[in-house]
């Protein structure tokens, strides 16, 4: 088949959840023989004005348009007075892209275009009026609930008012492309029940992230010393949130001070405001790590504290590829199947969150059973060459 990945963000390097979702699905469809191209867009936040000469992994072709997606208070405030659109979506719609795509349908005949996001789909009808491709949106979370989440942990009134609107803007326009896509692949079985709710008819295959644990992916086997870590895109509101909660409600109430453990943070792109207040806390700040794989590696348990989003969390699927144990909340294990004490640990509470890294870290029997547990886990139902063969099927048999 020839395949058109379309994607809202420049993924290289894949530094982050959606980045490594799109790059993974790309590899497997290479290796399985077919051939993907990629149309993307570079923002200022993800590529640049200029082209990296990024390792393109197994692309055919990898085009680019620059759209500048930055966030300016007039049009925000235009958008808020004038817009029934959500101003997150109205951001990526760009004629120039537009044009691009336009083109590189008409000049190629795709099987599949494959869009990586809810914020593509106002592209379909241009997909529609100039290929015969089938369209597959690639659901990579429900939007609206994102920010339904973020809404609910905002004190700061005007904020949340805000993003109360948002959130039900995001709604309407994210359910309004129900079914103007040929088939939907979300990321998790949640997912797929949320857009059946709303009216979902078309074909669906639910494919979460696939990881090649064959590759070689270290194991972590010991307990790090007594090591906590962190990681993720410190621009991201719920990693923000989630952040700042574990380190006020259990690092420095049930941790810090009854054990002898470090926790150490990275995270690219944090905002001046929470930089200054990583920097004061009892706690290592990195900033940005080279690399991830080998940041997690060296940190004993991997806290994933999640108040908010959606989607599934990729860097928890990393760190249970390489045997990492891994506490989150409840949230933070939606969608992944996993069970409790037993691939991961999920708690909501600071004290029994806290508890949770203190078992792991005092038992390394438990520690390690963890690990493997979640290795496995990932090796059955995460199988990137498993996933991508399904895939594949479901695409032949609905191409016609």
């Amino acid at each position: 088949m020839k395949i058109l990945q379309v994607s809202n963000k420049y993924p290289f390097p894949p530094k982050d959840g959606g980045a490594i979702a799109t790059l993974n699905l790309a590899n497997g469809f290479a290796h399985a023989g077919h051939e993907v191209s990629l149309l993307t867009m570079r923002t200022p936040k993800h590529g640049g004005k200029s082209v990296k000469n990024d390792n393109r992994f197994s692309y055919k072709e990898v085009i680019t348009t620059y759209v500048n997606t930055t966030i300016r208070p007039f049009r925000l405030l235009r958008n808020l007075l004038f817009s029934g659109l959500p101003y997150n979506a109205e951001r990526f719609i760009d004629p120039d892209f537009r044009e691009k795509l336009a083109g590189i349908v008409t000049q190629n005949k795709y099987d599949i275009v494959q869009l990586e996001g809810l914020y593509l789909m106002p592209y379909a009808e241009t997909i529609r009026k100039h290929s015969q491709a089938k369209i597959v949106l690639r659901a990579h979370n429900i939007e609206h609930e994102v920010w339904k989440r973020i809404t609910l942990h905002t004190r700061n009134r005007m904020k949340r008012a805000y993003y109360r609107k948002l959130s039900r803007r995001m709604a309407v326009f994210e359910y309004s492309f129900i079914n103007a896509y040929d088939m939907l692949v979300p990321i998790s079985e949640r997912d797929l029940r949320s857009f059946n709710r709303h009216g979902n008819t078309k074909p669906s295959l639910v494919i979460p992230l696939g990881m090649d644990v064959s590759g070689g992916l270290p194991f972590s086997g010991s307990n790090g010393n007594n090591k906590l870590s962190f990681i993720g895109s410190l621009d991201y509101i719920p990693n923000q949130e989630g952040l700042v909660w574990f380190i006020e409600k259990v690092w420095k109430q049930f941790l810090l001070p009854f054990h002898p453990y470090t926790f150490t943070v990275a995270g690219r792109n944090a905002p001046a405001r929470l930089k200054n207040y990583l920097v004061r806390q009892p706690l290592t700040y990195t900033g940005e790590v080279d690399d991830a794989g080998q940041f997690m590696q060296s940190g004993g348990v991997m806290v994933v504290p999640v108040l908010s989003g959606g989607g599934i969390r990729v860097r928890i699927i990393e760190a249970m590829a390489m045997g990492i144990p891994v506490v989150s909340t409840s949230l933070g294990a939606e969608g992944l199947g996993v069970t409790d004490g037993s691939e991961l640990m999920i708690a909501d509470e600071p004290e029994i969150f806290a508890e949770a890294i203190v078992k792991l870290l005092e038992n390394q029997t438990f520690f390690t059973n963890i690990g493997k547990n979640a290795r496995s886990f990932v090796a059955e139902k995460m199988n990137e060459k498993k996933l991508t063969a399904e895939l594949l099927t479901f695409y032949r048999d609905n191409l016609q």
